[in-house]
């Protein structure tokens, strides 16, 4: 009888890896049909989360992940689960690009090109291949470093065509290479793939060079002829044909209209078909919250998206006229769904019933809780707390109470709001007035942190942050007591915050005795500069990439009276000096939030897919491993790769 294929991982602990992942035989599985495996499946935990990352697998429409069943709640011979609760990676909601010949979109300023001419040499479809490679390290193989030009003309800057793949890249071998390059500022994309250490009889050399000033990759043939005059240097080596565990290595051009363009290489039909196209694509990655103990996961890739079952939510409250959809629990979809399943995420056709194209294991625990003055991760079934309301809040608002907790929502629709654990997390959701006013969410934990002159306070937050210049999560650190919105005219606010339409940005705010609005921000620090500012780009990732409904994002934010850092899962993103002798020393208060304005005219650009039609009038934010710690050290930090910025822009 067949069983369920099995790839047990065993976990590395990285900078924020702390999962324990068993190493010991398989346990006995349920019969199910016999999958393929998913590749490089890897998880990093933090406190009970465990984010998975893999690679993407040829055909699926979306993932999944949830603990590995009993037999007796195995259905159809695995085609349900009795009662599953299933989280779904969704899609990246990102722009497409047009390729070859293809109109450019209004606004646009990239292409890429596959059967098209490319700087003076004609391409054709099979040239978009040019060998093979293998996924994972192995005997007698070398990795290839994948890094990103930091030149200011590097990427596109014009309007909204930018992902990690239109950033200029060198692809390396050398180890002094990779760190003389990272140490002048290049972004490090990691490894790519591995190749071949040694040429041989199966192996082909792969080229490339410059032209004015656009980077080529390319191998022996008409093309290496056509470019004999740019002095082609040997790169690497792949293989010549395919072989057991090897994906071919594929190149796509990226013409920039407006910056450097250059080749990008990418392993495998999947990323290849994401770089040529871009556009709203699977998340090659899921979560899982709630740990409470050991658990093996299942990690599915699936042939179709998952559905979309209602507008998931802490607490139920029926569609309200014809604006706002209703809000559902996890116990209201189950009784509704054929076999208890509910599928967080969902996001595609209600009638879809998702099948799994391939399949893997993953074992793993939840991880030790970091050292805080204060922390939540939201697991104990308890916090925030019970809701004591506090009257006087002002036209459409609500003000709590709880133990822990300040508690505020300005500007909601009643009763379209709530807060609660979910899954080991906390749930926001809500609606702005009449989709036409400033909504926002303010939690404020009671219990004070301390900023200094010369130490930092070290404030933590993960939360998904799908964002636009309407809607967006928040860290604010203040001078001033809660209810902070009211109070920011009285006092000095730091706001940290992802803004704008893809590929988005993060901002530091600085509040000096004023209010902080969506429509009357205060100033902010210039923390990336664009390509038409002359200087280099920073090397961080790009926000839209790291955007996804059920995909959390970890902000670190160190505070002093006169500087901010601010990290992204867990690497470098901006610094920032702050106005001399404005930010006092002394007790402030920290605020988690979010904000949601005039959402009927939100998430209009076309790549926004899934919230234009089933979450523009509401917003959902899931926060977790909340937390601050006063008096610690500075981040590790790099100023000349990444200088702090004084200048505020009004």
């Amino acid at each position: 009888m067949a069983t369920w294929t099995l790839a047990r991982v065993a976990c590395t602990v990285g900078t924020l890896a702390i999962a324990a992942c068993s190493k010991s035989g398989p346990p006995s599985r349920p019969p199910l049909t016999e999958l393929p495996q998913l590749v490089n499946v890897k998880p990093t935990i933090r406190g009970d989360s465990a984010t998975i990352v893999f690679d993407p697998f040829a055909g699926a429409k979306d993932y999944r992940v949830y603990p590995a069943p009993k037999e007796a709640d195995i259905l159809d011979g695995g085609v349900a689960i009795k009662n599953a609760i299933y989280r779904c990676s969704g899609d990246r909601e990102g722009p497409a690009v047009p390729t070859d010949d293809e109109p450019q979109v209004p606004g646009g300023a990239m292409k890429t090109l596959v059967e098209h001419d490319v700087m003076g040499f004609k391409r054709s479809r099979p040239d978009a291949t040019i060998g093979h490679v293998y996924p994972s390290p192995g005997a007698s193989r070398t990795p290839v470093y994948v890094l990103g030009d930091p030149a200011h003309d590097g990427d596109n800057p014009c309007y909204f065509q930018r992902w990690t793949e239109s950033r200029v890249k060198k692809y390396v071998t050398s180890d002094s290479e990779r760190a003389s390059l990272i140490a002048a500022g290049w972004r490090d994309d990691g490894i790519g793939f591995y190749v071949p250490s040694a040429p041989s009889a199966a192996t082909r050399p792969v080229f490339t060079a410059v032209q004015d000033p656009t980077r080529v990759y390319f191998i022996d043939g008409p093309e290496k002829t056509a470019r004999a005059a740019l002095n082609p240097q040997e790169a690497f080596s792949v293989l010549s044909a395919g072989e057991n565990g090897t994906e071919p290595l594929m190149r796509v051009h990226y013409a920039n209209g407006c910056g450097k363009s250059h080749d990008e290489l990418v392993r495998g039909q999947p990323r290849f078909d994401r770089a040529v196209r871009q556009g709203p694509t699977p998340i090659y990655s899921v979560l899982w919250t709630g740990l409470t103990a050991a658990t093996t996961l299942v990690v599915e890739a699936l042939d179709v998206g998952c559905p979309f079952q209602g507008h998931l939510s802490p607490v139920a409250f029926p569609p309200q006229g014809t604006l706002y959809q209703a809000h559902v629990t996890l116990d209201q979809v189950r009784a509704a769904a054929p076999n208890g399943e509910v599928y967080v995420n969902g996001q595609h056709d209600p009638q879809n019933r998702p099948l799994a194209i391939a399949r893997s294991y993953v074992d793993v625990s939840p991880g030790a809780p970091e050292a805080f003055d204060f922390r939540d991760g939201f697991n104990d079934g308890i916090s925030p707390g019970p809701l004591t309301e506090v009257p006087g809040a002002s036209f459409q608002s609500k003000h709590y109470e709880t133990a822990d907790y300040d508690i505020s929502f300005h500007s909601v629709e009643f009763p379209q709001f709530s807060i609660g654990q979910m899954l080991g997390e906390l749930w926001v959701t809500y609606a702005d007035w009449a989709a036409d006013t400033n909504g926002k969410f303010r939690l404020t934990p009671k219990r004070k942190a301390t900023l200094a002159v010369s130490a930092f306070l070290h404030v933590t937050m993960e939360v998904d942050i799908v964002s636009t210049s309407r809607r967006y999560p928040q860290i604010l650190i203040s001078d001033r007591d809660p209810p902070i919105q009211s109070a920011l005219p009285e006092g000095t606010t730091i706001v940290v915050q992802p803004f704008g339409e893809w590929p988005a940005r993060i901002d530091v705010e600085f509040c000096d005795h004023r209010t902080w609005e969506v429509n009357n921000q205060c100033p902010r620090f210039p923390l990336r500069p664009d390509s038409f500012s002359g200087l280099p780009l920073p090397p961080h990732a790009e926000v839209g990439d790291l955007m996804g409904v059920d995909r959390r994002v970890l902000f670190d934010v160190y505070a002093s009276t006169s500087r901010v850092y601010v990290l992204l899962d867990g690497k470098p993103w901006g610094c920032a000096d702050l106005p001399a002798g404005k930010m006092p020393a002394g007790p402030v208060s920290v605020t988690f939030g979010d904000v949601l304005y005039h959402s009927g005219v939100d998430v209009e650009q076309p790549w926004y897919v899934f919230h234009h039609k089933r979450m523009q009038l509401e917003t959902r934010r899931h926060f977790d491993e909340i937390g601050f710690k006063s008096g610690v050290g500075a981040p590790a930090w790099d100023e000349k790769i990444l200088p702090c910025v004084s200048k505020l822009i009004p």
